[in-house]
């Protein structure tokens, strides 16, 4: 019986950068840290079995795997849940969980009639069974029938029910069968099951299980058909069996794989834990682009000269997966012919571009199917990049916000550090810049305690760059009082009373950075 653990165990706990294999790999967030595998879908919920909890008070522990026996768990949100269904017996709800092994499980689009693996007898050792019950109109259980196949000289399960052709498919080591366990079908109809038959080209001298049907596709988990190591996944349609590839299959155990839909479902792998314990792993399927063209062009954005050299990087946005690393040409121009790089329609990216001499630009774009045989991101996003040049305010360019001070105060508030925090990167970035910060107030009040303001205002700001940046000494503070307004607003005390707004008087008090060196090269840009 000690296969029967390899059978009921496996998955992963990976985070897979995959975009040249147009699959995305991520952990399910309801993982436990015992054995959790074989997802399927009832009533439009996920259930999977789990080792994590166990339905009798004292834990039973399989005697060959030597960990507590799997039950089936109904997914809500992170959690697992002990499922419950009406016992038309008793008009009660029971768990369906025994103190042996349950699951999997799989029914009926209209989720009234569900089959599930089950241990019904009392000894640990029994052979695993398929039973399955039916929901009457009153939203009552019937009392589970033992499937036609089921026998204590085997074990039978893996159940899943194709209900467009009728069919349930499952796994079984009866006599008969090529080696191990085999994958088989019978009809399943009215109630009535028809005679069982091996599926064609699955079945090997290994371990065939956990059959799935998707669109008349059929996939299952085999220790055969050149498997790369332990259980791998495959698919058989028209009688030919495939690799599902080495996204989903590794050396270790990788099986129960099934769909939600076209483009997305779940697996059990244990590759991460290099066989310890199984996980669920969710899947998507992404589309690639095999026919088009990515075009970028990008320019000085002073010049509108091409600018060559520039560093581009594009990282989907929602996941972080870097797709593109690469360098414009001569010309400016950088192209990706097709097959180099996968984007996807209605998803996010982020551009980055670097060059030396220039402010490193950050854009997103979100890309939508176009007609044209060529994505043209410039029509997106704007890619001219900013040369730096002596006495430039970044303020802009850093798309800094205000820094504001609470009234008649110079120390730092919690929004202020959070644009400052936006310089420092800057400045660590381009360790050889100089700049200087200058601090500025409006008009109002007493010229002499302006001025005094604002140079402890500006060395506050300074002091907090100053002790995060390397080479401190190429920040300087200035504090410049109301002797450089932007707006020209008659001055309190000396003239008539100011007639400027409170929103023209804010925008008099301001902090500027402004760089007053260039001393730059590609390695202290970060480029190579």
């Amino acid at each position: 019986m000690r296969y029967l653990s390899l059978v009921y165990f496996a998955v992963l706990t990976l985070f897979t950068t995959l975009a040249q294999q147009d699959v995305l790999l991520t952990p399910a967030c309801f993982n436990t840290k015992q054995d959790d595998f074989g997802v399927r879908q009832f009533a439009g919920d996920l259930y999977v079995l789990s080792a994590a909890i166990n339905a009798c008070d004292e834990v039973d522990m399989d005697e060959f795997a030597k960990k507590p026996f799997s039950d089936l768990y109904k997914v809500e949100g992170c959690a697992l849940k002990t499922p419950m269904l009406v016992s038309a017996e008793t008009g009660e709800a029971m768990n369906i969980n025994t103190c042996f092994y349950d699951g999997p499980i799989s029914s009926n689009k209209a989720g009234d009639i569900l089959f599930f693996t089950n241990n019904y007898g009392s000894d640990k050792n029994e052979k695993l069974t398929i039973y399955y019950t039916t929901k009457a109109k009153n939203g009552q259980w019937s009392k589970p029938l033992p499937f036609v196949y089921n026998n204590d000289k085997h074990n039978t399960t893996h159940p899943f029910y194709d209900e467009a052709n009728n069919m349930l498919y499952f796994a079984s080591d009866m006599a008969g069968g090529v080696g191990g366990m085999d994958i088989y079908r019978c009809t399943f109809q009215n109630g009535k099951f028809g005679q069982k038959e091996a599926v064609r080209g699955v079945n090997t001298a290994q371990n065939d299980v956990f059959p799935f049907v998707f669109k008349n596709t059929l996939y299952f988990s085999s220790q055969g058909h050149n498997s790369q190591g332990g259980y791998d996944l495959f698919s058989l349609t028209n009688l030919e069996v495939k690799s599902m590839g080495a996204v989903f299959n590794t050396a270790y155990d990788d099986l129960a794989i099934m769909f939600t839909d076209d483009k997305h479902g779940y697996f059990t792998s244990n590759r991460q834990t290099s066989g310890e314990t199984d996980d669920i792993f969710a899947f998507e399927l992404r589309d690639r682009f095999l026919d088009k063209t990515l075009d970028y062009v990008v320019k000085d954005k002073k010049t509108l000269l091409p600018l060559s050299g520039v560093k581009i990087r594009i990282v989907e946005d929602s996941t972080g997966i870097e797709l593109l690393t690469a360098m414009t040409d001569d010309l400016g121009v950088l192209t990706q012919k097709r097959d180099s790089l996968m984007i996807e329609s209605k998803h996010r990216y982020k551009v980055y571009l670097e060059k030396e001499g220039y402010v490193t630009k950050e854009v997103f774009f979100d890309y939508q199917v176009l007609d044209s045989n060529v994505i043209s991101v410039r029509d997106l996003v704007d890619l001219d990049l900013e040369p730096l040049s002596l006495e430039m305010e970044i303020t802009s360019l850093l798309g800094l916000k205000s820094i504001y001070y609470d009234f008649d105060k110079s120390d730092l508030r919690a929004d202020a550090i959070v644009e400052l925090d936006k310089v420092v990167a800057f400045m660590n970035k381009y360790p050889k810049i100089e700049v200087e910060l200058g601090s500025h107030t409006d008009c109002k009040g007493n010229m002499a305690y302006n001025q005094s303001l604002s140079e402890r205002r500006a060395k506050s700001a300074a002091d907090y760059i100053q002790a995060r940046i390397s080479n401190p000494g190429r920040l300087t503070s200035k504090g410049y009082g109301e002797s450089q307004l932007k707006v020209a607003c008659p001055c309190e005390g000396r003239k008539a009373k100011s007639d400027c707004s409170d929103e023209q008087h804010q925008l008099n008090r301001r902090t500027e950075f402004i760089i007053k060196s260039l001393k730059i090269s590609t390695r202290d840009s970060g480029l190579k």
